[in-house]
């Protein structure tokens, strides 16, 4: 499904004008590009089945892993991600692909594995997904005003957070919104009003 310029070569073996025939592919829809060296052979897949690909390592998280759990009301409009690298967007055919750096200690807490469109890809549990999106918040300098911005995001009543996750991200990231999560979870074993 996806291709990038290693297997690339191996399709276009024998063909004497590459540039020419991927030219002719795209035209035709029989590849889409991604990105610079990156093409897919189908576009009837989940948004999500690029992200990896388009800049990895790594996982769907933030507004983006809320909304497909079903726990804010809002639509996302773009695929936002943890990654280890450095943050980058990518405006793709595809769709748009936000990329925000992690620290490696907590990248591997709270991920979880699926399958969509018949691709496997990492996903941030809800807990992580919460820790990951309340870590760029600034300002936070209480449990109250946690409990707010948790009204503010419009969090569906029955999210439940593992204060297992929330206790590895909030060591791991160091911020203080997120330790005031893990605080105001230990208070109130949530974050909902």
């Amino acid at each position: 499904i996806i291709t990038d310029a290693l297997r690339m070569k191996h399709l276009l073996e024998g063909v004497s004008d590459k540039r020419g025939k991927i030219a002719r592919l795209l035209h035709s829809g029989e590849l889409i590009q991604l990105r610079r060296g990156l093409y897919a052979t189908r576009g009837d897949v989940h948004p999500f089945c690029f992200a990896a690909s388009i800049y990895g390592p790594s996982y769907i998280s933030f507004e983006s892993a809320l909304a497909y759990y079903g726990l804010i009301p809002e639509a996302v409009y773009e695929i936002i991600s943890g990654t280890l690298r450095r943050a980058r967007a990518f405006e793709t055919v595809v769709g748009r692909y936000r990329y925000h750096a992690v620290p490696a200690v907590i990248y591997p807490v709270g991920i979880e594995r699926l399958t969509e469109s018949g691709i496997p890809l990492l996903i941030a549990s809800p807990t992580k997904a919460v820790c990951d999106r309340i870590a760029r918040e600034p300002g936070m300098r209480s449990m109250s005003d946690v409990r707010r911005w948790a009204e503010l995001m419009r969090f569906d009543s029955g999210l439940e957070l593992d204060p297992e996750i929330i206790g590895a991200c909030a060591d791991g990231y160091g911020r203080p919104s997120v330790r005031w999560l893990r605080r105001t979870v230990e208070k109130y074993g949530g974050i909902m009003p």
